[in-house]
Parts: C-alpha cells; sequence; structure tokens
C-alpha cells in the first residue's frame, strides 16, 4: 500500500471512533521538549496523559493473565477497523504517540516473542510505504507481553538514519536484498546471546523501507524493563522511547526531565553506545600549524566542532616516522583538536574522535580503499579489537599504577619492545607504531569504508576466555606466523598460535632451531601471501608502500662492512667498531630473530627484540627480523629476509589473496587468529572483557 492509501484508511477508521479521532488530534497538536542534542540527534520528551494506561499498566504475570487482552479481536472496541494481512490484522492505536500510529496484532493470541517473525516485520516495512515498523520485546516496553504485535508510525518520527549518534547502543543493518537482512538480524541476535530456543529477549527493533530501496534496521538490546527510579518519574521505555521520544503522563514528569535524568535512564534500560571516543595521537612540534574548516567553538586548547561535517587540517604530519617510507602530509581530521603543551615545549595535536569514525580513517590507510570488501571488513573487526584493547589495557595501567617500559638491559644485552603503554597522553598514535590513521578518507572512497564500517558494526575478535583478542597484524607474515610473545612482553595469547598461511593451516616446523630456520628463509614456501597476483596487490597496498616495497615474501639486503657498522652506531647510539659478526642466539616460531649477538672489534653485544633489531640494522626499518646471514667474498653482510613487519595475527597480503579467492572475514579471521570468536560489543571493562 502507497502511504496515500494508509493514511486514507486510517481517516476513514477514525472517522468512525471519534474518541480516538480526538487523541489523534492532541498528540498532532503536543509540542515537545528538546532534551538534549546528539551531533544533530535529538532526543525529545511528550506530555501524553492518555497513555497512562501503557506507561503505568501492571505487567506482572498475575495482572496480564486477570485482565482481559485488549488485541484480541473479541475484547476491542466494535469502532476499532481491521485490516486482515498475513496473520495479522493492521489496526489504529486507540493511544497514540504520534498521529496516525498503527498497531500491527497477530490473529492469535501468542507470546510477544520475535524469533521466526523478523521476515513478517521486514514484509510490514516493504507493504507500510512512508512509515517506520517498531518491536517492543515483552521485557522491553511491550503493553500487551501476552499477545504478539508490532507497532508503526509515520516516517520521520524515529530519525533511523542518525540515531547511532546518540547515547544508547544499537546494531544497523541496512542492505536492498530483504532476505540477506533479515538473515543478518537474525544472526546477529543468536550471536549476540539476545535469543535462545524462542525464548522472549529484551529487545526493542525499528525497521523501515527508505526512498532509495534499502531496508534500514535498528536492533537495541534492553538490559532492564523500567528504570530503578520508576515510578518517578513515570517513564516506561519502549522502542518509541529508545529511539528518540520520551514519552511521559503528567506535567511534573514532563517538565522535571532533563538531559542528566534521560541518560541515567537510558544507562539503566539499554547499552552505553560503544562508539565511545578514542583519542589519538597525531603529531608533535613546536608549533603545530592547523586550519578549522566549519564552526568549531574554542574552549582552552580544545576545539570542539558544533557541525557535523567540521573538520580541522594539520601541516607536516608525520607518515611512517623511522619506517623506510617515511615522509609528511597534509591531513585533515574530523572531530575535536586537543592541543596538549608538554614540559619540552612541543605542544601535541590530539584528535577525539568516535570510534567508529576513526576506523574508517584507519582502515582506508592500512589498507587500499579498493581491496576486496571482505578483507577491509576483516580489518574493519581487528582494528576495532586492537583499539579497544588498547584502551581497556591503559585504563588497566590507571588501576593498577603500574607500568612495564619494555626494556631489560643486564650487562651486554639490550632487550626491547615497543607497544601500548608508550603512550601516555593519548589512546594510541597515527602512526604506524600503533596503527596507521590519516583522517577522513579520499571523497571518493567514503560511501565505501562508511558501509564497511557499518557492516561490522561493533564486532570484535575474543579469544576463548571471552577477552578481547590482542589482534596485531603485519604486511606479511613471510609464510608462517609468529607468536605474540617472541615481540613483545613474554605472555602467550591463545588467539595467537604459529601457524602456516595455508589453508588448512597445519603447523609450522620448529623454526627456533636455527638449521629448520635457515632451510624455511632460503626457500618460498606455498602460502597466501607468497605470489600476489599484480593486481589484487595494487589494490591491497597504498600508492606509497606498493611504489616502496617491490618486494616482501624474500628479500635480499646487502651492507659492506663499514655501511653496516656506521648504521648500527647511528641507530643504537653504541660504538661497536668494525662489525665482524652477527649471529641469531633466539628465534620465533616464526624464525624471526628475538635474541641477535652482535660482534664487533670493541664490543659485543645481544639485541632484542625484533623490532629493536631491524632498527638498529637499518637506517628506517628492516623489512623483518627473519633474516639469515651470508657473508660475500668480499666480507659484504648478505641478509636473506622472509617477510614485512613482526608477523603476528593477521597477514594483510595473505588475508588480501584469501579474499580475492572468495574466502569471507569471518573466515579470514578465524585463520589467522586461532578459535577466534566474532562478536557484537555491548561493554568492554577495564579488563578487556566484553560484558
Amino acid at each position: 500500500m502507497d502511504r496515500q492509501q494508509i493514511l486514507d484508511w486510517i481517516a476513514d477508521g477514525l472517522e468512525r471512533w471519534p474518541e480516538a479521532a480526538e487523541r489523534h488530534r492532541m498528540v498532532a497538536a503536543c509540542g515537545p521538549r528538546v532534551l538534549a542534542r546528539y551531533e544533530g540527534f535529538e532526543w525529545k520528551a511528550l506530555l501524553l496523559p492518555a497513555r497512562k494506561v501503557s506507561t503505568l499498566a501492571r505487567l506482572d504475570a498475575g495482572s496480564v493473565a486477570a485482565r482481559p487482552c485488549f488485541l484480541c479481536a473479541a475484547n476491542r472496541p466494535q469502532q476499532q477497523a481491521a485490516m486482515p494481512w498475513r496473520g495479522y490484522e493492521i489496526l489504529v492505536n486507540p493511544f497514540p504517540v504520534f498521529p496516525n500510529h498503527l498497531t500491527i496484532a497477530a490473529t492469535d493470541h501468542t507470546p510477544q516473542r520475535i524469533p521466526g517473525r523478523i521476515a513478517d516485520m521486514a514484509a510490514l516495512a516493504g507493504e507500510l510505504e512512508g512509515f517506520t515498523v517498531i518491536y517492543n520485546g515483552a521485557r522491553s516496553g511491550a503493553s500487551a507481553p501476552d499477545h504478539f504485535h508490532f507497532q508503526a508510525v509515520p516516517s520521520g518520527y524515529i530519525d533511523m538514519l542518525r540515531f547511532d549518534r546518540g547515547p544508547v547502543y544499537s546494531r544497523r543493518f541496512i542492505g536492498r536484498d530483504a532476505d540477506t537482512v533479515v538473515r543478518d538480524v537474525e544472526q546477529y541476535l543468536l550471536s549476540a546471546g539476545l535469543s535462545d530456543d524462542g525464548a522472549e529477549m529484551p529487545v526493542n527493533i525499528a525497521m523501515e523501507r527508505l526512498d532509495d530501496g534499502n531496508l534500514l534496521v535498528r536492533v537495541v538490546p534492553r538490559r532492564a524493563h523500567r528504570p530503578s527510579c520508576y515510578p518517578t518519574p513515570a517513564v516506561s521505555p519502549g522502542a518509541i522511547d529508545i529511539f528518540g521520544t520520551i514519552v511521559t503522563v503528567s506535567d511534573d514528569d514532563f517538565m522535571a526531565l532533563d538531559r542528566d535524568c534521560l541518560e541515567r535512564i537510558l544507562a539503566e534500560v539499554a547499552y552505553p553506545n560503544p562508539d565511545r571516543c578514542i583519542r589519538v595521537g597525531i603529531m608533535s612540534s613546536r608549533n603545530p600549524e592547523f586550519t578549522l574548516n566549519g564552526r568549531y567553538e574554542r574552549v582552552a586548547d580544545t576545539f570542539f566542532p558544533l557541525d557535523d561535517d567540521a573538520s580541522f587540517t594539520l601541516e607536516d604530519v608525520p607518515v611512517g616516522s623511522q619506517f623506510h617510507w617515511e615522509h609528511t602530509e597534509r591531513r585533515t581530521y574530523p572531530g575535536t583538536l586537543e592541543l596538549q603543551r608538554r614540559s619540552d615545549g612541543t605542544v601535541g595535536a590530539v584528535n577525539v574522535i568516535g570510534m567508529e569514525r576513526y576506523l574508517e580513517g584507519v582502515i582506508g590507510a592500512e589498507m587500499s580503499p579498493e581491496s576486496p570488501d571482505e578483507l577491509l571488513k576483516a580489518h574493519a573487526v581487528i582494528s576495532r579489537s586492537w583499539a579497544y584493547k588498547q584502551i581497556a589495557c591503559r585504563e588497566a595501567l590507571h588501576y593498577t599504577a603500574q607500568c612495564d617500559c619494555g626494556l631489560k638491559e643486564a650487562g651486554d644485552e639490550h632487550i626491547r619492545w615497543y607497544d601500548h603503554d608508550d603512550h601516555t597522553d593519548f589512546d594510541v598514535c597515527a602512526d604506524d607504531h600503533c596503527q596507521r590513521y590519516l583522517g577522513l578518507p579520499a571523497e571518493e572512497y567514503s560511501v565505501k569504508l562508511h558501509e564497511i564500517i557499518l557492516a561490522t558494526s561493533g564486532e570484535v575478535v575474543l579469544d576463548g576466555d571471552g577477552s578481547l583478542c590482542d589482534t596485531r597484524f603485519s604486511k606479511c607474515c613471510g609464510g608462517a606466523f609468529e607468536e605474540f610473545e617472541y615481540c613483545w612482553e613474554p605472555v602467550h595469547h591463545s588467539c595467537l598460535e604459529a601457524a602456516r598461511d595455508t589453508v588448512p593451516s597445519h603447523p609450522v616446523s620448529d623454526l627456533r632451531d636455527e638449521e629448520e630456520a635457515v632451510r624455511w628463509i632460503m626457500s618460498a614456501p606455498e602460502a597466501f601471501c607468497a605470489s600476489p597476483d599484480a593486481a589484487v596487490l595494487r589494490s591491497v597496498l597504498n600508492r606509497s608502500d606498493f611504489d616502496t616495497t617491490p618486494d616482501f615474501y624474500r628479500w635480499t639486503v646487502t651492507y659492506t662492512p663499514d655501511e653496516l657498522s656506521d648504521i648500527v652506531r647511528e641507530r643504537s647510539g653504541i660504538d661497536f667498531g668494525m662489525i665482524t659478526g652477527l649471529q641469531p642466539i633466539e628465534r620465533g616460531k616464526s624464525g624471526r630473530i628475538v635474541r641477535l649477538r652482535i660482534t664487533g672489534t670493541l664490543r659485543t653485544m645481544t639485541v632484542g627484540k625484533e623490532l629493536e633489531i631491524r632498527r638498529w640494522l637499518s637506517r628506517s626499518h628492516l623489512y623483518s627480523s627473519a633474516f639469515v646471514v651470508e657473508r660475500g667474498d668480499e666480507g659484504e653482510f648478505i641478509l636473506h629476509g622472509a617477510g614485512w613487519g613482526h608477523g603476528v595475527g593477521l597477514c594483510q597480503i595473505g588475508a588480501a589473496v584469501m579474499a580475492s579467492e572468495g574466502y569471507d572475514y569471518r573466515t579470514i579471521l578465524r585463520h589467522y587468529f586461532n578459535n577466534a570468536d566474532i562478536r557484537a560489543c555491548l561493554i568492554i571493562n577495564v579488563a578487556g572483557r566484553v560484558v
């Protein structure tokens, strides 16, 4: 039915039912109070005394059983017209929140349970042109928990597109194919633990067929039916309340509600929006140059955007610091700019931004936006997981007042690793030390990257005990995954196991053995990352990566003794004299050197771990520490290496090949992260656990 047909049918029904018609006229004249604004999304309050029948209804089992069901045909007023539809009846709601408010009741008296009815809801959204269909769970606002029903209100009363900017967590699904959207919604409800063998679940759902043909769904999982303050104020949130309009039934409650009260109520009955802000350190200089694009409000040294499209531009942003692709760029960032004045006289520029928008800038920087969608989805999930893990670790450090700097020196041994606790003024940095973030993606890719993030909204990788997996990634593993403890602190992570980059992923031979490592590195075993098609490689790597790195699976670097001695002296600050030997003392399970003995004419010293080795042996960075040393005829040091990066977790080149061969993002993630559980997160606590 088109919108006008529906409105005409409602008008005919109300003409025969004056009492209900008067209530519909009253809500049309009711003026809302704006309680809060969240980046363009408004939360409002309405005063509707007639809604007492719903808001103040007693919903315990005894009370529900004792009253006649007002949705059963035998108990409905004779004036209430009904339009049959697929085992339901479309009814004019006699106690509306908005004009032309509908109730769609099942013809049978059956409990309010959503499993098996998502497809009906989608079909209804398609039939009711210009309406948003909503569902209240039996413990999530339904005033008739004993009789299944939907509701529908004219489009526009629920801001479906911008709802995720508010304080309530929701999961968004969108697509033109209703069957695919229905399947995804059902899978989410099961994976999030909201549904189990048909049991009633605490959830609100809104669904609408947009003008462009897409079916848009928002699911809000609930943690409580009513807030602890109920009935003062008498707010009993259902879907309409949860999606932006709080219904009150008394003047006192209507006037008493404010933003603080609203957020306390929402925090009790729903989950907080996990798109929490992340603080990203962009750069530091004596006088960072920046330009504000759009309207900002300055408070001290912080600039808050007043418009959704406001941004700021920074000059000379370092990219790839101390790596072989190091350069500076002029970059533009959305969100808040915070200037931090530091004791050394420099000023740090920090971008404060919502997590999901941050991720758009990450996956467009870490990978080419032209990469296969499944690769970008996989990267979105691991980048989100990694970022939340770093935030949880920093918060844990604040709680425990402990910090491991990752530097161990004893005698002639220097062992160092670089990790999250290097940053104290922000959560993560924007460079390759953490994960590359370049702000606003190119305009031609912004829509695609936004949709990729939405397709994986809130999803993270969990390990076997339900904790966030520390989802590391590197460009190329070299054919074998490394384990966490060989690159960073000596802690084993069950989701980061050594294995071959093949499917099925067989255990790799013990490359901690020097002979095995030499045999492995000097050969070119089959692996996803071994020989990608040039077109795939070009679509995966950013231009700077593609242009500066012609080889990555197996590579060779040659130094004269003088050249190597100069490099090590410059990079380490230690004078070894003339270097005469490089000897691996310890390797990890991928063959990467963990401890390397450097012998010179003035001193001998052991250095580790892998990144420190790579820094000492190159004026930028050696591709990896998985190398063997050969001496040339004239004494030169010839390093034959494997891979690009630390090799822990996801191999970006290998994952790109998997995506090009048709593997979906969940399969890719489970290949690189042992026994991974991919789930949408609701809350992540200080211990890094999803609860």
